[in-house]
């Protein structure tokens, strides 16, 4: 079992529901929000591509809006993990707005 430890960009939430809905994934046993982080418990990691995605909302308007990361780590052995960044979507675009 893995967990991908999704943080929130700054300003955003997730919507619970859409999080929720990843359950229904044969991939995802579990989830949980908490704070600014969403955590996707994992059945397993292999070489495949797995794409899960949910909602979020922008709650707080921030600007110059920097990267979140993503960590996914072994549930057993946390030391064994991958760490990567994403950017809020749409940020370009509603900065001219």
């Amino acid at each position: 079992m893995a967990i991908a430890d999704v943080k929130m960009v700054s300003g955003f939430i997730p919507l619970k529901p859409t999080v929720k809905m990843l359950e229904g994934s044969d991939h995802v046993s579990r989830t949980e929000v908490s704070n600014n982080h969403v955590l996707i418990y994992l059945n397993k990691v292999s070489n495949q591509i797995l794409s899960l995605s949910f909602t979020v909302l922008q709650d707080i308007p921030v600007r110059d809006l920097k990267p979140a990361i993503v960590k996914v780590y072994d549930y057993y052995e946390t030391d064994e993990f991958a760490i990567a960044e994403y950017s809020a979507p749409c940020s370009k675009e509603h900065e001219n707005a």
